[in-house]
């Protein structure tokens, strides 16, 4: 990963301050993304370092449970850019279930960033054939607060199985993983763009317990028509150690989302220099080359929730947007 500096809980990256002729900018941008076993993580702390070096702010990228809690810290002001995935921001602009009193009309996409396959990791030995072979095993389904706890609820309940069904375990992505490679738990789902280096090192290692799994035909079709934001989005042959098939899977977009209140033309200037430094994100870290940051306009389309004006303005001049 290109000058990233370690699986830090917050990474401050240090700029110029104040940027001249911009006096109602932050002084100092923090991104809260999500735990360090998660796609989030690495591509805030690229994203982070990005602008530190080309916009003369400092900005920083900090751990955080993940999108439920990040809508919080960014109503709360200790955030100024959030990831979230899409099912959860939907749900938090339109005031839906866990949102039905806390309607957030004010949030704004500030750029699509991350297609995110869900990788099924199961122990082997734990005779799950099926998703529905879930019910009474050991399930790790993240932090409390994370959109991934919630992924996995959706997908649980989408084969009739309840919360009440499954022994259910509140650990970090990371922790997910090992517990499963080390024959401590049955099933998870680490949410992330493939390949996840936490599943990579555990599917890699000698002797280990997990393996990833592929779903049935059945189960795609059956996800994507109880869960409006899950699309199918298959894992090549050979982007996991060991792995000569393709991995039937799906997945969902990510966002950087930001206030209504944030200024218009720095908006405006931090899309700008994510396109046109594409390619350097993108060697920072591999996400950044998934569906939802390569055609944005495309993922805008998919969700109800507005993008920022200054968002529109360069997605526009772009091409990417009409």
């Amino acid at each position: 990963m290109k000058k990233i500096f370690g699986l830090l809980a917050v990474i401050t990256l240090i700029g110029a301050g104040m940027v001249e002729g911009a006096p109602n900018w932050p002084k100092r941008l923090n991104i809260a993304t999500a735990t360090t076993g998660g796609a989030y993580y690495p591509a805030g702390i690229a994203a982070a370092q990005l602008w530190t070096e080309k916009s003369g702010l400092q900005t920083s990228a900090s751990t955080s449970a993940g999108s439920v809690e990040n809508i919080d810290l960014l109503t709360k002001g200790e955030a100024n850019i959030v990831c979230i995935q899409a099912d959860i921001l939907q749900a938090a602009y339109a005031g839906e279930g866990t949102f039905k009193d806390k309607v957030h009309k004010e949030l704004r996409i500030l750029a699509p960033i991350l297609s995110q396959h869900y990788n099924i990791v199961v122990r082997k030995g734990s005779d799950i054939q099926k998703i529905s072979d879930w019910k009474g095993k050991r399930v790790v389904i993240g932090r409390a607060g994370s959109g991934t706890a919630v992924t996995h609820q959706r997908v649980l309940e989408t084969f009739g199985i309840a919360l009440a069904d499954i022994k259910a375990s509140y650990l970090g992505q990371g922790e997910a993983i090992d517990a499963i490679r080390n024959g401590l738990m049955d099933a998870t789902i680490a949410v992330g763009a493939a390949p996840l280096s936490a599943v990579a090192d555990a599917v890699a290692s000698s002797g280990t317990n997990a393996e990833i799994y592929s779903l049935t035909d059945e189960e795609v079709k059956a996800l994507g028509e109880r869960n409006w934001w899950m699309v199918p989005m298959p894992i090549p042959a050979g982007t996991y150690p060991n792995q000569d098939k393709e991995i039937k899977a799906i997945g969902h977009n990510g966002f950087f989302v930001v206030r209504d209140d944030f200024p218009e033309e720095l908006a405006y200037k931090l899309v700008k220099l994510m396109y046109e430094e594409k390619a350097w994100l993108q060697q920072a870290y591999v996400g950044f080359k998934s569906p939802a940051f390569t055609d944005p306009g495309l993922a805008l389309k998919q969700i109800s929730v507005p993008a920022h004006p200054g968002t529109i303005k360069y997605l526009k001049e772009a091409g990417f947007m009409k």
